[in-house]
């Protein structure tokens, strides 16, 4: 069974999507993470019209966050997926 990667509301959380980490480059780290867990999730969940259009999105928004890291001499991983058009 998959799970959803968390929820920015729930309390444990103290309503933030990642924690922000000692720098920008770790809290920009952890985004990229987290979207690839979106990202996984999403692609658990089928391949509908809909769930194409999110998986689009969200690899649009992991790859700027890579994209954004690697320029300022930052590491970034942005895996493949099977999903991926």
């Amino acid at each position: 069974m998959t799970v959803p990667p968390g929820n920015s509301l729930d309390v444990c959380q103290n309503a933030r999507v990642v924690d922000a980490g000692p720098d920008l480059a770790d809290g920009m780290r952890a985004l990229l993470r987290r979207i690839g867990e979106e990202i996984d999730f999403n692609d658990a969940k089928g391949a509908a019209p809909y769930r194409l259009g999110v998986h689009d999105g969200l690899r649009f928004a992991e790859d700027a966050v890579a994209q954004l890291l690697h320029e300022h001499g930052h590491t970034a991983q942005v895996r493949p997926r099977t999903s991926d058009a």
